[in-house]
């Protein structure tokens, strides 16, 4: 059974871009988002359920440790719900 510190470890190995992709996937597609994660957590050994990884996901937002994402311009707008107006 993977615990949440195996789970942080993996998070901890994966590139940064790929979070913030899985960040993005998980705006607009959340099922999406679970099956890679569940895909990436498998290729780094590790056997975890959609909803082990739900549950790891809300212990670790408890723990605001989702505070250093970096996002992109694109993904800021699409969760903020604005968008850059043009210059007439």
């Amino acid at each position: 059974m993977t615990t949440l510190e195996q789970f942080k470890q993996v998070r901890t190995s994966v590139a940064p871009e790929v979070q913030s992709e899985l960040f993005q996937l998980m705006s607009k597609d959340p099922d999406a988002a679970m099956s890679r994660m569940v895909e990436i957590a498998g290729e780094k050994g590790l056997t975890v359920s959609s909803e082990e990884v739900r549950g790891f996901l809300r212990a670790m937002d408890d723990d605001e440790e989702f505070d250093d994402i970096e996002l992109d311009a694109i993904a800021l707008a699409a969760i903020a719900g604005g968008h850059r107006s043009q210059p007439c």
